[in-house]
């Protein structure tokens, strides 16, 4: 599903020297390390957000090492969830789909759907500023799942919850897993998803 075929990247005093991945389909997989150590930067690439130096991005057979971000089956949930403050719920959440030129109605019904489905549908005229932890974070990822994503990539979205809400965050990232979504999940703490992550990985500094 995932191959990642020997990524280099350079920038500043950081450099990723050929790190590869494989993860087949529904796989979650924790990605373990330090701080400085990469595990954004390997994100971001499997995203498109960087472009690599060498090695290449494989999802599902199709390779997508130089196609745009918003052109990938891929969605990213950062770890201060990036919601746009001067935006409602709703055009939060629609915002993939209209920068991918979706006609409207399908827009209005997905957006509906996915809302319903993680119970933020009384949210969506709300703007992200006065939400709490758990609900920008319930935002931030339909924003993600709305494009249908092959692939999610967590960037420690549990890191900043209290304990109830990071357990029914992992409860949730559960349910996603089930359904056949490769998952892989960077985090400082690998108790943090044990019961979730099926694969782990770890990268130190120069990598």
């Amino acid at each position: 599903m995932l191959s990642c075929r020997s990524l280099v990247y350079m920038v500043g005093d950081f450099s990723l020297n050929g790190f590869s991945l494989e993860l087949k389909k529904g796989d979650y997989c924790a990605l373990l390390g330090p701080s400085g150590s990469g595990k954004t930067v390997i994100l971001e690439l499997i995203a498109g957000l960087r472009s690599l130096k060498k090695g290449s991005v494989v999802i599902n057979g199709v390779d997508y090492t130089h196609t745009p971000p918003q052109q990938r089956p891929v969605g990213i949930l950062f770890q201060d969830y990036a919601l746009f403050p001067h935006m409602t719920v709703y055009e939060n959440i629609a915002w993939p789909l209209k920068i991918r030129k979706i006609h409207k109605a399908e827009m209005v019904e997905s957006v509906a759907g996915l809302a319903e489905e993680l119970d933020i549908a009384r949210l969506l005229e709300r703007m992200p500023g006065s939400l709490s932890g758990g609900e920008k974070q319930r935002v931030a990822l339909a924003r993600t799942l709305v494009i249908h994503p092959l692939v999610l990539l967590l960037d420690e979205p549990l890191s900043a919850l209290d304990a109830p809400l990071r357990d029914s965050s992992i409860a949730l990232l559960g349910k996603l897993s089930k359904k056949g979504i490769t998952i892989l999940h960077v985090t400082h703490d690998p108790f943090e998803i044990s019961s979730l992550a099926n694969r782990s990985i770890f990268i130190g500094p120069g990598f």
